[in-house]
C-alpha cells in the first residue's frame, strides 16, 4: 500500500508532466493537491481493512463471526469455573447458620476473584462446617484457583464465619478469540462436514459452550452408532453440557444413526525426571517453566490422545536452564489414555 507521502510525490510528477511545474505547496493548488492525496490515501486505507474483513484468515471481530456463521459455527462465550466452599465456625454451632443461595465469597489479594454459592446450605446446631456447591460471578480462565485461595465473605454477616475451598476450582474459560475461532473455521474448511465423517460431530460439538475437546468413535455400541467423548480443557463436562451437546447432534445426525454423547473421564499424567541445571538457574523457576508449557500441551490435546515421551523429552530440552535431564519410568504415570478419557497434567517434577 503506497504512503500519503508517496501519493503526494506521485501527484506532483504527473502535475509536473503535464504542465512542466511543480506547484508550491502554500498555494492554492498545492492545497487541494495535499488534500485530495489524504483522501485517495484514506480510500486506499479502508480498502486494504475490506481485503482483510473478506478472508477469514485475517478478518477479525464480528466480520469474523460471519465467516464462523457462513459455516455453521458461533464463538464460544466465557464458561464459569465451578467448585466447592467450605464454611466453618471454630466451636460447634449453638444455633442453626443459614447460608442463602448466592453467597457471595471471594479470595484476597490486590485483585480478588468473586464466587457465589449455587445453593442453600446451613450450618446446623452442634455442627462446625458443611460444604456447598459454588461458581464463579464472572465467567473465564481467573476463576481457575487452586486450593485454599478462597478466604473472605462477603455477602453473609455471622460471628466466627470463615470460608476456604478445599479443592480447586476448575472448568472456567475465556470467550473465544479470533484465533481461536479463526482456526476452527479454517479447519471447517479443510474438511468436507457432510455429516458421514468424525469432523462433522466433532465440530458440531465444538460449538457448545465449555466443549474443548472431542473424541468420536463410530461403531462404538455396534453398527449404526456413535460415541462422542467430550471435555473442557481440563476439566470433565457436566451433565448441562452433555444434554446440550445431546440434543444438538440429535437435530443434526444422519438417519438411522444413534450418537451418545458421554462426558469424557480425566486421567492425571504424573511425570517425573532428574535433571542437571546450568550454572545460575533455580530449579524452582524451571519447574515452572516446564509445568506451564506441559500443561499448554496436554490442552491441546483432544480426548483420546495420549501423551508421548518424546513430547516431555522435547519440553525438557528446550528449556532454558536445563543442561542434562532423564525421564524417570517409574514414577511417570497416566500418560496413556483410552478413547474416552482426557490427559490432564498433574505435575512435572524436576529431581534436582
Amino acid at each position: 500500500m503506497r504512503t500519503y507521502e508517496e501519493i503526494v510525490e506521485d501527484m506532483k510528477q504527473s502535475f509536473f508532466g503535464l504542465s512542466g511545474y511543480i506547484p508550491d505547496e502554500a498555494s492554492d493548488l498545492g492545497i487541494r493537491m495535499n488534500v485530495l492525496a489524504g483522501e485517495i490515501y484514506n480510500a486506499q486505507t479502508y480498502l486494504e481493512w475490506i481485503k482483510r474483513q473478506v478472508f477469514p484468515q485475517t478478518a477479525q471481530g464480528e466480520y469474523l463471526d460471519y465467516h464462523a456463521q457462513m459455516r455453521g459455527l458461533e464463538r464460544k462465550e466465557a464458561v464459569k469455573a465451578v467448585g466447592e466452599v467450605e464454611f466453618s465456625v471454630e466451636q460447634a454451632a449453638e444455633i442453626r447458620i443459614d447460608i442463602p443461595q448466592g453467597t457471595v465469597v471471594s479470595t484476597g489479594g490486590e485483585y480478588p476473584v468473586s464466587f457465589e454459592t449455587t445453593e442453600y446450605a446451613c450450618i446446623n446446631q452442634g455442627e462446625t462446617s458443611v460444604s456447598v456447591a459454588a461458581q464463579a460471578v464472572e465467567g473465564g480462565l481467573n476463576g481457575n484457583i487452586i486450593s485454599g485461595k478462597i478466604s473472605v465473605i462477603v455477602t453473609v454477616a455471622a460471628n466466627n464465619l470463615s470460608v476456604t475451598n478445599l479443592t480447586p476450582f476448575r472448568g472456567g474459560t475465556d470467550s473465544e478469540d479470533d484465533e481461536t475461532l479463526r482456526e476452527r473455521i479454517i479447519n471447517s474448511l479443510k474438511f468436507i462436514i457432510n455429516g458421514t465423517n468424525r469432523e462433522y460431530y466433532a465440530s458440531l460439538a465444538k460449538t457448545v459452550s465449555g466443549v474443548e475437546c472431542v473424541n468420536v468413535v463410530p461403531y462404538k455400541f455396534g453398527a449404526g452408532t456413535v460415541a462422542v467423548y467430550i471435555s473442557g480443557k481440563n476439566s470433565r463436562s457436566d451433565a448441562d453440557t452433555v444434554s446440550a451437546v445431546r440434543e444438538l447432534l440429535e437435530v443434526q445426525r444422519e438417519v438411522n444413526v444413534h450418537v451418545f454423547v458421554i462426558a469424557a473421564n480425566l486421567k492425571t499424567a504424573i511425570i517425573e525426571a532428574n535433571v542437571t541445571l546450568e550454572a545460575g538457574y533455580d530449579i524452582d523457576e524451571v519447574q515452572e517453566e516446564v509445568n506451564s508449557r506441559a500443561r499448554e500441551l496436554t490442552e491441546s490435546y483432544d480426548v483420546g490422545k495420549s501423551l508421548s515421551l518424546y513430547e516431555i523429552n522435547d519440553i525438557l530440552y528446550h528449556t532454558q536452564g536445563i543442561k542434562e535431564f532423564e525421564v524417570l519410568s517409574s514414577g511417570t504415570t497416566g500418560l496413556t489414555v483410552n478413547s474416552n478419557e482426557k490427559i490432564v497434567l498433574g505435575h512435572l517434577y524436576l529431581r534436582g
